[in-house]
C-alpha cells in the first residue's frame, strides 16, 4: 500500500491503522472468484493509463469542451458523445475512490453548462441524464440531481401515441419526429427508474416501466431477445445489431429490478446478455471481445456503442448474475483492448477493440475503451491506491475551468500540470478537507519560464492573496513552491486560484499541485463491530468530515486482492459507518482506506 493510504484497525507493530479481521471471526463471502492472471493492480494502471491520456488529448480548454479526434481537426464532439466522455470520467472517479479525477465533474458540468442542456435528440438527453445522475451519486451536490430532473422532464414530453404504423406508442428519437429508437426508450427507461431511485417521485417510476413495457412487447424477438434499433414513421423495423441496444436494455431492466424488486426484470437483463455474447462477440484466444464491427466497417455514432454495452453488462454481472461467459466477455474485451486495440506510443485506443491500433482516433472510440477498462478494473479487485499523499491536490484532479491540460515539461507530479492560462475567467479550484480547524500552510508548485507570474487566490470565495506572485523560475522545466499561510476550518473547503488583471494577473504560469500542510496525521479508529440482529456486519470508524473513504474486503492476506464494499463513503461528521450483509458462516477481511 502507498504512504498515503489509512486502514484500519491498529498495526500491532507500527501504531498505524492497518487491517481489521472483524470479531476476528471468518467472515468471508461471495462464492467462487473467476480465474485470475494479471495482479489488480495491473488494471487499475491500465484503467488511469488510458483515462489519463484521454483528457491530456482531447480537453479542450480554450472551449471547456472536448475535442472530437485526435490529432486535432478543429472541431469539438457532440452532445451525446460528451455525455458518455463526462460518464468515462465518473467512472474513473468510482473506480479510485474519489482519489483522482473527482474536481473533473464539476469540469465537464461547466462545459456544458456553458452550451446549454437541451438537445435535438431525446435519447442525447437520455445521456447527460445519467451522466448528472452519476456525478449527483459521487459528489452529492444537489444541482447535479435538479438538472437531471429538468432534462427528464423534457424526455417525458417526447412520449407519443400517434405513431408508429400500427405500433402506437414510445419516445420520439428527435424533435424532428423521424423514427422512435431504443437508445431513447431504454434510454429512458433506465433513467427513470434510476431518478425514482434518487427522488422518490413516483411519475419517474411509472414512466419508467410504461417505456419499457411498451418497448419489451413490441421491439423485442423472444426467440432471440435482439432488441430492435428503431422503428421509422411508416411502423418499419430496423433491426440493425448493435451492442449498446441490449446493453440499454440490460441497464434498464436491472435498473426496474432493484427499485421494484420484480426478478423478471433479472430473467429480461439474462436473456439480452445471452444475446450479446452469442452475436456481438468474437471469440479469441483471450476470452470473447465485444464488436460493432471492424474499425472502417463500424462508422460515426458506432464508434461509441461497445461502450454503454460493456457499461450495463458489467452492472449485470457485478449485481449477481455471475455467469462464466459475461465475465469471459468483459475480461476478453479489456485484454484486447490493451493487447490488440491500443496504440502504445500514443495511448489511444481503436474503434475495433480486436485491433489493429489506429493513427487518428476519435473521442467517442477512447471514451468507450476508457470506460470498459475502468470498469473491468473494478470488477477485478479494489483501487491500489494513487500514490498521491493525503495532502496532496493535484492541479489536473482539480476543477478546471478555460485552461489546459499538459504532460511534457519537468518532474510533474502524478500525471500532469495545469497550463495554457493567461486570461481572465481562467481559473483552477481545488477541494481540500482538513481534520482539525486553525492555521495551515498552502504550497503551490509551479513553474515560470517566462517570468514572474501573478494569480489572485481566494479561500471558500473570500481573497486570500489577490496578487500572489509566483516568481519565475529558470524554465518550464524546473519547478518551485510558493507558500501562503491561512486559517481553514475543519472539514471541506476550496481554494481557487485564478487569473484576474483587475488584480494585476499576469504572465503564463504551469500549476502542479497544492501541498496544504498543518494537519496532524490522521487515525482511524474503529468505534463499532458487530453482526447485527439481521445477521449483515455493523462497521463504524473515526473519520474527518468531507472525507471519503472506501471500505475493502479480501477473501484471505496473500494474493487474492481487495474489492471495494460498495460505493466510497463520505463521512458527514466525525464517524461514518456501512452495513455489510454478509452471511455469518463466511470469512472475510476488511480495510478501511482514505485517499
Amino acid at each position: 500500500m502507498n504512504d498515503h493510504t489509512r486502514q484500519a484497525q491498529a498495526n500491532l507493530q507500527t501504531g498505524h491503522a492497518l487491517l481489521l479481521l472483524a470479531s476476528l471471526a471468518w467472515l468471508s463471502f461471495f462464492g467462487p472468484t473467476p480465474s485470475k492472471g494479471q495482479a489488480v493492480a495491473t488494471y487499475h494502471d491500465r484503467a488511469d493509463r488510458a483515462l489519463q491520456s484521454f483528457m491530456l488529448k482531447f480537453w479542450r480548454g480554450d472551449q471547456q469542451y472536448v475535442r472530437q479526434q485526435f490529432p486535432d481537426n478543429g472541431a469539438l464532439t457532440g452532445y451525446w458523445t460528451y455525455a458518455n466522455a463526462w460518464d468515462a470520467v465518473l467512472d474513473g472517479v468510482e473506480r479510485t475512490g474519489g482519489e483522482q479525477y473527482v474536481g473533473l465533474i464539476e469540469t465537464f458540468y461547466l462545459g456544458q453548462d456553458e452550451r446549454g442542456w437541451w438537445a435535438g435528440y431525446y435519447d442525447d438527453e437520455c445521456w447527460m441524464t445519467l451522466a448528472l445522475m452519476r456525478a449527483y451519486d459521487l459528489t452529492g451536490n444537489a444541482k447535479y440531481l435538479t438538472q437531471a430532473q429538468a432534462l427528464y422532464g423534457d424526455i417525458m414530453g417526447g412520449w407519443d401515441t400517434t405513431c408508429c404504423g400500427a405500433i402506437k406508442g414510445g419516445v420520439w428519437w428527435d424533435r424532428g419526429h423521424t423514427q422512435k429508437a431504443t437508445a431513447a426508450n431504454a434510454g429512458a427507461a433506465l433513467a427513470g427508474a434510476r431518478l425514482y431511485e434518487r427522488t422518490g417521485v413516483s411519475s419517474y417510476l411509472n414512466f419508467s416501466q410504461q417505456v419499457y413495457s411498451f418497448w419489451y412487447s413490441n421491439m423485442v424477438n423472444f426467440s432471440s431477445f435482439q432488441v430492435c434499433d428503431h422503428i421509422n414513421t411508416d411502423g418499419t423495423k430496423v433491426w440493425w445489431k448493435f451492442s449498446y441496444n441490449e446493453g440499454l436494455m440490460i441497464g434498464a431492466a436491472c435498473a426496474l429490478e432493484r427499485v421494484t424488486g420484480n426478478s423478471a426484470y433479472r430473467t429480461n437483463a439474462d436473456n439480452f446478455a445471452r444475446f450479446m455474447i452469442q452475436n456481438e462477440v468474437v471469440s479469441t484466444f483471450l476470452g470473447l471481445v465485444l464488436s460493432d464491427g471492424s474499425n472502417s466497417g463500424c462508422g460515426g455514432d458506432c464508434h461509441e456503442f461497445k461502450g454503454p454495452a460493456f457499461r450495463y453488462l458489467s452492472l449485470l454481472y457485478a449485481s449477481g448474475s455471475q455467469v462464466p461467459k459475461y465475465y469471459s466477455a468483459l475480461k476478453g474485451s479489456a485484454d484486447s483492448i490493451w493487447t490488440n486495440a491500443r496504440n502504445a506510443n500514443a495511448m489511444l485506443f481503436s474503434v475495433d477493440w480486436l485491433g489493429p491500433p489506429q493513427g487518428v482516433v476519435d473521442q467517442a472510440q477512447d471514451n468507450a475503451a476508457c470506460a470498459a477498462l475502468s470498469r473491468f478494473a473494478q470488477i477485478y479487485g479494489g483501487y491500489p491506491g494513487s500514490g498521491i499523499p493525503l495532502n496532496q491536490y493535484e492541479a489536473e484532479n482539480a476543477t478546471l475551468h478555460h485552461v489546459q491540460l499538459e504532460a511534457l515539461k519537468g518532474n510533474f507530479s502524478a500525471w500532469g500540470y495545469v497550463t495554457g492560462w493567461n486570461g481572465d475567467n481562467q481559473w483552477v479550484e481545488f477541494g481540500i478537507n482538513c481534520a482539525v480547524a486553525g492555521s495551515h500552510t498552502l504550497g503551490f508548485r509551479y513553474s515560470a519560464g517566462a517570468g514572474d507570474a501573478v494569480r489572485c487566490v481566494s479561500v471558500n470565495g473570500v481573497d486570500l492573496a489577490p496578487g500572489q506572485r509566483f516568481p519565475a523560475t529558470p524554465a518550464w522545466t524546473n519547478y518551485s513552491t510558493a507558500t501562503m499561510a491561512c486559517n481553514l476550518p475543519a472539514g471541506r473547503s476550496t481554494v481557487r486560484i485564478s487569473y484576474d488583471s483587475s488584480q494585476n494577473s499576469s504572465n503564463g504560469l504551469n500549476l502542479d499541485n497544492l501541498i496544504v500542510a498543518g494537519d496532524p496525521m490522521p487515525q482511524i479508529q474503529i468505534t463499532d463491530l458487530q453482526l447485527t440482529a439481521r445477521g449483515s456486519l455493523h462497521l463504524a470508524w473515526t473519520a474527518t468530515a468531507g472525507q471519503t473513504y472506501r471500505v475493502q474486503y479480501s477473501v484471505g492476506l496473500t494474493n487474492e486482492g481487495w474489492n471495494d464494499l460498495g460505493v466510497p463513503v463520505t463521512a458527514s461528521n466525525a464517524t461514518a459507518s456501512v452495513q455489510d450483509p454478509t452471511p455469518v458462516d463466511q470469512k472475510r477481511f476488511y480495510r478501511i482506506v482514505s485517499p
